[in-house]
């Protein structure tokens, strides 16, 4: 918040009603009220890209993937197992059971000796027409069985490309064969038991949890019968499973982070244990949520295979920068801002500091129908009354929401736009990442086959 102009609080011509001025964190790991909003419009996201690749004559799956868990398992050594190692200035990244699903030659297919792909050497990635997928990773925790991270991954196939990278476009679509399916799901259970197993033994998952396949389908909605919506075979949403851990209750007596964190904040505020939402004691639930801090901290919650977006039509992207990027657009979806009060620093930091701050947002929205600017700054002095603090609210004209509309519009627009150029930037370094990525892979098979051939004489 900069403390000479504080904030406004400013009702939109929805309805709604949005505070400006204040920073986000826009940590979706961490943080409920940012996560909130940004696993909302990642929902919408998905939701988009599922129904249109349908919609095009493609076929979705919902894909969960699972390791084998334990009370004594640290949550960074299982996130490192299903995800890969974060890169760091002294080692490379290492791939994870999630990253060897999409390598070797049984996936991929080989090429010929004259740099073509041989029509007798496609990989199942061919066969199936793969063309990405969608993941997000969940984590829960128990005090029987410890952590249990798992992914969900929406996997678009039945599609034909042609071009590379950043070119990468469809070109038809066609419905896979039983067979080609058959092969592609149990090569994946194969892929991923093993690669689990070999990282350590103890996470090799069962036949029956390590991966799990439902395929979608698209319905109308029942409450807009002019859009269709994704589903999976027993009625559930994907894009909600997919980016909406924030709204699950965590299944088989475990609790999600935020739960944690809700724990922590009754426990500090004195409510008792056995009133308090959540289990284990408050030393339990902090060693808990830090140990969750660190194992999250350069991850990435959700993500697309990459050109995916592209490929679909949807911009957007996965970082940090992005995820800021939604919570500021979400502020303008209300439209134009019809009438506003301005709250000082110290009022603001005082409406907080007692929980006030949804309550003078609701105030701003009203429920009498009064858009009246008077109307609307006496609603949220009688919230900041309560914290000793109404006189710190001023109503805006006309002129002063316009040009504070007007100032909103302007950032997003520049943020867009430095989206955009940040994107690219990534997009070339990720391809430099990846020539240096199967060099060395090349490298690491030849080298394994030469021991084999020296071995075999």
């Amino acid at each position: 918040m900069d403390p000479a102009s504080g904030v406004i609080v400013a009702q939109t011509a929805a309805g709604t009603a949005v505070v400006l001025g204040l920073m986000r964190c826009g940590r979706i790991w961490l943080c409920p009220v940012c996560a909130a909003t940004i696993r909302h419009k990642r929902a919408e996201e998905i939701t988009t890209a599922v129904v249109e690749w349908i919609r095009r004559g493609g076929t979705a799956y919902l894909v969960t993937f699972t390791a084998r868990h334990g009370h004594t398992d640290r949550l960074a050594d299982l996130m490192d197992a299903l995800q890969g190692t974060r890169k760091t200035p002294d080692s490379p990244r290492r791939p994870g059971a999630y990253q060897r699903l999409i390598t070797g030659g049984t996936w991929a297919g080989r090429r010929a000796t004259d740099g073509h792909r041989a029509a007798d050497r496609e990989g199942i990635r061919d066969r199936i027409g793969y063309i990405g997928m969608i993941r997000a990773t969940e984590v829960t925790v128990g005090q029987i069985n410890g952590w249990h991270p798992h992914i969900h991954a929406i996997v678009l196939v039945g599609g034909r490309t042609e071009g590379e990278r950043a070119e990468k476009h469809v070109v038809a679509t066609f419905e896979p064969t039983e067979a080609a399916l058959d092969e592609w799901q149990g090569h994946w259970r194969a892929v991923w038991t093993r690669t689990l197993r070999g990282v350590n033994p103890a996470f090799t998952p069962d036949d029956r949890h390590g991966v799990d396949f439902k395929r979608l389908e698209t319905e109308r909605d029942a409450n807009d019968l002019a859009e269709y919506i994704a589903k999976t075979q027993d009625g559930k949403s994907p894009a909600l499973e997919l980016a909406r851990a924030d709204l699950k209750a965590a299944a088989g007596g475990n609790i999600t982070p935020f739960e944690l964190l809700g724990r922590i904040g009754d426990l500090t505020g004195g409510v008792p244990e056995d009133e308090a939402a959540g289990v284990g004691s408050l030393e339990w639930n902090l060693a808990r949520w830090h140990e969750y801090e660190r194992a999250t901290k350069g991850r990435r919650a959700i993500e697309w295979t990459r050109y995916l977006r592209h490929m679909l039509g949807i911009e957007g992207g996965d970082t940090e920068a992005d995820d800021l990027d939604l919570l500021l657009a979400a502020d303008a979806e209300g439209g134009e801002l019809r009438a506003g009060v301005a709250v000082t620093e110290e009022g603001w930091t005082a409406v907080s500091r007692r929980a006030l701050d949804l309550a003078a947002t609701e105030a701003a929205e009203g429920t009498d129908g009064n858009t009246n600017p008077d109307a609307v700054g006496e609603r949220v002095r009688e919230v900041l009354a309560l914290a000793d603090v109404a006189d710190t609210v001023v109503v805006l004209t006309a002129g002063e929401v316009a040009e504070a509309y007007a100032d909103m519009l302007a950032a997003l627009a520049l943020r867009r736009e430095e989206a955009a150029a940040r994107r690219r930037r990534e997009a070339e370094d990720d391809d430099q990442d990846d020539d240096a990525d199967a060099a060395r892979e090349r490298a690491r098979r030849h080298l394994a086959r030469r021991v084999t051939d020296i071995s075999a004489h």
